[in-house]
């Protein structure tokens, strides 16, 4: 048999705090309910059985209410060890559980303790909501400070509530456009959709693509059909993470939030410490070495070198390719060789490359002289920089010079034997001669 109710409907929004409502509440039944308590909540269930009904007419939105377990004597529990029941129905007939309340499930009810039981999942169809007493084995519960809010009566559709994946490095953009489609029905007014601060959304895509603050989607006879909107990250924005959120609203509906995801990737640089072209000088047929120090940071992929040029086969490198690990390459050293086969001037271009930074751009200037007993070229020198000093290997005696980058001579002395340390306050590209000895380093 369904319950009869022969009060009315509640209308919404319905709040009610009272005891047994008796005949006094449109919409409001009890079933077998104890004696009321003095305060809220004051409902009491004190048998399997015991209910208390809501009737009301409208779409429901969200329901809280208070409840109470008082153990009865001796009871240790922790929790309600019973089973307590929210249930909703459409007809007063069938009745679906919203909400159990155990040892196991719902929320703990621990005795003597109030908690408020917020819900916002109710069936839209729902017009029947039942607290019911369904196992009693100890104590009884108390209900009250019944809320029940008035629920939206138009109703939004968006195929996605997250999109993800805007891109652009800085200095670009915008982003790719990405696309949601958006509609309604038994809507009391137009879908108005707003865009959040850092992104734009426009009706047409690529070269119709028109930015546009909010757009309004026109309903007709209550309803918007499915419509696609576009939208991406505004150009020009510095690098960094967007996260924000576009808005779907209209008039008696629930606001969408499309939460939106997307990053501006920093400018990828490449730097070159010794700024001057590298100038190389020997006599046919012997090497001359000269190390760069390059670094990178925000890279895509990773650092390529390559030299071109008609005399490109007479210069090389130690290495082609310089690793990037997270964007960054650390200062690395690259060695170029100049080996010369015939007498005379010679060039070539460095480049330094990676996609999405500006390229370093060196001309790499070669001499060769006639093989001479007095043009025979200085050995290479392997200098250090350690703390504020460089570090070299000599023999006792040696004739030590160092010089910067402008050839002004910075310190001259004779070198120990073994290894030599010389603090420089200088900073920068530094040429040390050893003897006949020359290495270049970087302090």
């Amino acid at each position: 048999m369904p319950d009869v109710f022969v009060r009315g409907q509640a209308t919404l929004p319905f709040v009610y705090d009272g005891g047994a409502p008796g005949s006094a509440v449109p919409g409001l039944t009890s079933i077998g309910l104890g004696a009321d308590v003095t305060s809220s909540p004051k409902m009491k269930f004190s048998t399997t059985g015991n209910a208390v009904i809501l009737n009301f007419s409208g779409i429901p939105g969200t329901l809280s209410f208070n409840l109470k377990w008082i153990a009865g004597t001796g009871n240790t529990a922790s929790r309600f060890p019973g089973d307590f029941t929210l249930q909703q129905s459409a007809d007063g007939v069938t009745y679906t559980t919203v909400q159990l309340y155990n040892n196991t499930t719902g929320t703990a009810l621990a005795t003597g303790s109030i908690v408020t039981e917020p819900f916002t999942n109710l069936l839209t169809t729902s017009r029947f909501l039942k607290w019911v007493y369904t196992t009693r084995t100890n104590g009884n519960i108390y209900l009250g400070a019944i809320n029940l809010a008035q629920g939206y009566t138009s109703f939004l559709t968006v195929s996605s509530n997250t999109i993800s994946g805007f891109t652009y490095v800085a200095t670009n953009g915008p982003s790719v456009e990405k696309s949601v489609t958006i509609g309604g029905n038994s809507l009391a007014d137009n879908i108005v959709v707003t865009p959040p601060a850092d992104y734009e959304i426009s009706t047409g895509t690529g070269p119709a693509f028109v930015a546009t603050n909010p757009i309004t989607l026109t309903q007709s006879g209550g309803s918007v059909s499915a419509t696609s909107i576009y939208t991406r990250l505004k150009q020009g924005l510095a690098a960094g993470n967007y996260n924000e959120n576009i808005s779907v609203a209209s008039l008696n509906a629930n606001t969408s939030l499309i939460a939106c995801s997307g990053t501006v990737i920093p400018n990828p640089s490449i730097t070159l410490i010794d700024i001057t072209d590298p100038a190389l000088a020997t006599v046919k047929g012997t090497p001359v070495s000269q190390t760069l120090n390059v670094s990178g940071v925000n890279l895509n992929v990773d650092l390529g070198l390559a030299i071109t040029g008609v005399d490109a086969s007479l210069f090389s490198l130690s290495q082609y390719t310089v690793t990037q690990t997270g964007g960054n390459v650390p200062n690395t050293f690259v060695t170029i060789t100049y080996l010369p086969t015939s007498v005379g001037n010679n060039t070539a271009t460095l480049t330094m490359s990676s996609t999405g930074a500006m390229a370093v751009v060196r001309t790499l200037n070669g001499t060769a002289a006639v093989t001479t007993d007095v043009n025979v070229p200085a050995a290479s020198l392997i200098v250090t920089a350690v703390d504020g000093s460089v570090l070299f290997n000599a023999t006792a005696g040696e004739s030590v010079e160092i010089f910067n980058s402008i050839g002004q001579k910075l310190v001259k002395q004779l070198a120990v034997e073994g290894q030599n340390t010389i603090p420089l306050t200088a900073h920068g590209v530094l040429l040390v001669k050893v003897g006949s000895r020359i290495g270049k380093v970087i302090l």
